[in-house]
């Protein structure tokens, strides 16, 4: 669940990193002993190089320093979400149909709170569906049943 720090810089990054053409998939405000950081994950069609995650990390430094809204000081880091890509928005759910997917619920459903399987996609209002790997059976979850939910890469 998002705090209030990365709800605002996901409102006034989102946009700027479209404007680079990145998609902006989620945001991060952790402290690491003494020192704050602000992670932002983009992702690209085209794959996230060094030349996106810089564009986007002067486009958005330079609106965080116009707002001035964080108190602490902090280091603002732009990457790529992995391999392993996190799944937070219905149309993630949705664009990541067919995939392996790992999703952790808040609370136990059927004794049990987390799942792997193929990702069947997202629909209102049903929710999420998973075809879970072991057994073969159909789950569907509501999104706001969902703590984490991730991308599963095989090697």
């Amino acid at each position: 669940m998002a705090n209030a720090i990365e709800t605002r810089v996901m409102a006034l990054a989102e946009p700027l990193c479209n404007q680079e053409g990145a998609e902006l998939v989620a945001v991060e405000w952790q402290k690491a002993g003494r020192d704050w950081t602000l992670r932002l994950y983009i992702d690209c069609e085209d794959g996230v190089g060094h030349e996106l995650c810089a564009n986007v990390s002067r486009a958005v430094g330079a609106a965080l320093d116009e707002e001035d809204f964080i108190e602490p000081s902090y280091n603002l880091e732009v990457s790529s979400p992995g391999l392993e890509r996190p799944l937070i928005k219905p149309a993630d759910f949705q664009r990541f149909a067919g995939e392996d997917v790992s999703v952790k619920l808040f609370a136990a459903k059927d004794g049990q709170k987390q799942f792997y399987g193929r990702l069947e996609g997202y629909s209102e209002p049903d929710g999420v569906a998973l075809r879970e790997e072991n057994t073969d059976r159909r789950l569907v979850f509501a999104i706001d049943e969902i703590a984490k939910a991730h991308l599963v890469f095989k090697f």
